[in-house]
This record gives C-alpha cells, structure tokens and sequence, in this order.
C-alpha cells in the first residue's frame, strides 16, 4: 500500500468518525496544508481505525506525538508502521 493510499484511508476514516463528507475533508485538509482543520484527538482516532483496518497494532506513545500535527504526518507514520509490520 503506498502512502497516498493510506492518506486517502486515513481520510475516509477521519470523515467517517467526524460525519463529514470524505471529498469535502479532503479539500479543506488541502487548503489548510500542514495546519490541521481538527484537534489531534481526532487524529488518534482516525489513525487508530485506519491501522486496525489494515490489520496493524497501533498504539501510539508520547514520543509519536509528532506524528499527529497534519494528516499527511499522520499518512508518513502509518505508512511506516505498515512497512515494519510487513517485514516483521
């Protein structure tokens, strides 16, 4: 899975969780750039449910903090942690 893909889960997941419209999110998350429209809450959330649906253990710490700043952060960390889950 490449990192747009888990960006676009992400997003849909995130839309989902907050009742928006996933295309609507999208276009503000786009206009917004790396200020996210949403508290970081709602990240956690989004990238809990999007790991648990590709079948990862996601957890996340204090030191993943950085991670949940922007949903392409987000997309970046996921990503990764698919990547490691893989090789595991």
């Amino acid at each position: 899975m490449t990192k747009n893909e888990v960006r676009s889960l992400l997003i849909k997941t995130l839309a989902a969780k907050r009742r928006r419209d996933p295309a609507e999110l999208e276009a503000e998350l786009r206009v917004a750039g790396e200020e996210c429209p949403c508290d970081s809450q709602w990240l956690v959330k989004a990238g809990v449910g999007a790991a648990k649906a590709l079948g990862i253990e996601f957890k996340p710490r204090p030191t993943d903090a950085w991670a949940f700043k922007s949903i392409d952060t987000l997309a970046t960390y996921v990503h990764n942690r698919l990547g490691e889950a893989e090789a595991a």
